[in-house]
């Protein structure tokens, strides 16, 4: 039967596009990586077994140890083989909460940023909020090995009206007016969800963000239009006036920001979205009866927290007009909150909202997110890792191709000097990055 529909028309001319460029491309030499003597924390949930070689194909895992078959090289393979020492190899961290394509320029700044990210044991990376003119053009760029970055997905973006009053939102569209772009929307009264969730799938994005000031139905019915399509769904833990637990009944894929969590225990949740930072934070314990149920229901029905501690703790230090006890009320909240959703089975991810590092430095902040989810929410290193790998990779939609270091799946790896297990902070002393099977060098930090 023949396809018609949109989807069936894209994936036809992708199609016929990869053929076209394959049939005009020279042939290129396959390309080995074998690192060996290494101690593998592969992101299963396994403990750390010491491995003697661990093989690499065009970017993919074919052999760790007796696990695959030893290739037989081509005659004109490069192989290109790397003694570790003893060091420890696991999966590259994947970063759930990033903005990375943002006014002014916009596309040199995100290639920066991510060429960086990658260079700092990031090698997936979700945006969640920027320009989809420029992300499609790094996408594009990516797949095409014009240069090497994290795996990326991009997001469009949904509120209603009161959203779009204020400059960030704005920004996220030069050229278009606040809420018309299709990666960028406004949703009013009599918007059609269809189309504008079919507009901004075809900007690229892959996900979409439903952010603030939308009604449960109009939530409900972005959601739903976005499973039709097969794109995935974040929302703002509360939507204003959407409560989390009509998110995770519509839905959901992933709720961000542990803190706004908070609204399922009040009686009537405001409409302003604003209202955001002033959650009841002193008087909603985050064990409230409430809560356990949202917990609960999240792992039954696989929604993921992006709980986003990095930007609490750190906000009064990035904005000089956060002066009031808001943010840390947040993240004191909030760090216990993802602690006991960990504990009632939900699946936690290492996002940041803020990944870019400080003047200066040249790791991400996502390493900072896995040493607070230890220190403040009371995960084990190994929880942690986990979160900040294996399932960040799931809450992505990449579980299938990275996340684990296994077999069949992309050679995207963090190589350690230290234990992460003995002490999570470990995961700085990086000595390098392997992202589709090319090894990346940190870069020096500039003082």
């Amino acid at each position: 039967m023949e396809r018609t529909d949109a989807a069936g028309k894209s994936a036809w001319c992708g199609a016929i596009l990869a053929l076209i460029v394959a049939w005009g491309a020279p042939a290129r030499a396959a390309e080995y990586l074998e690192l060996t003597d290494l101690r593998l924390i592969d992101g299963t949930g396994a403990g750390e077994r010491r491995v003697a070689r661990l093989i690499a194909r065009d970017g993919v895992i074919v052999a760790i140890d007796a696990q695959g078959a030893v290739p037989v090289p081509e005659a004109d393979a490069r192989w290109t083989r790397i003694g570790l020492d003893g060091a420890w190899v696991t999966p590259g961290l994947i970063e759930t909460h990033a903005h990375v394509a943002r006014f002014p320029d916009t596309r040199n700044e995100a290639q920066r940023l991510l060429q960086q990210a990658a260079r700092g044991g990031v090698t997936g990376v979700r945006d969640l909020g920027g320009d989809a003119r420029a992300l499609a053009d790094i996408a594009r760029s990516l797949q095409a090995r014009e240069w090497i970055g994290p795996h990326l997905s991009y997001s469009a973006m949904f509120g209603g009206p009161a959203l779009f009053e204020s400059g960030p939102t704005a920004a996220l569209a030069p050229g278009h007016a606040p809420g018309a772009a299709p990666w960028s929307r406004k949703i009013e009264a009599g918007t059609d969800l269809s189309e504008a969730v079919a507009q901004a799938q075809g900007s690229g994005a892959d996900n979409i963000k439903v952010y603030g000031d939308l009604s449960p139905a109009q939530a409900r019915g972005l959601i739903e239009q976005a499973r039709r399509r097969g794109l995935r769904s974040t929302a703002h833990a509360t939507v204003f006036p959407t409560r989390p637990s009509e998110l995770v009944e519509a839905g959901i894929g992933t709720l961000s920001h542990s803190p706004y969590l908070v609204w399922e225990a009040v009686d009537t949740v405001p409409a302003d979205f604003k209202m955001r930072t002033q959650g009841p934070w002193k008087r909603v314990p985050p064990d409230h009866p409430r809560l356990l149920a949202l917990y609960r229901r999240m792992a039954e029905r696989g929604v993921f927290l992006d709980s986003t501690l990095y930007v609490y703790r750190s906000m009064k230090r990035y904005s000089a007009q956060i002066r009031a006890d808001w943010a840390d009320e947040a993240f004191a909240w909030g760090a216990k909150a993802t602690a006991i959703a960990r504990r009632e089975g939900v699946r936690v991810t290492a996002g940041t909202d803020w990944f870019e590092p400080d003047y200066g430095e040249t790791l991400p902040h996502t390493h900072d997110e896995l040493a607070l989810l230890v220190e403040f929410s009371g995960f084990t290193p190994m929880q942690a890792l986990l979160a900040g790998t294996r399932d960040g990779a799931a809450a992505l939609g990449l579980q299938d191709a990275t996340g684990t270091v296994e077999v069949g799946k992309s050679a995207d790896l963090m190589v350690l000097d230290a234990d992460p297990l003995a002490d999570i902070r470990n995961t700085r002393k990086l000595r390098m990055t392997v992202r589709g099977g090319q090894v990346l060098l940190p870069q020096v930090p500039q003082r």
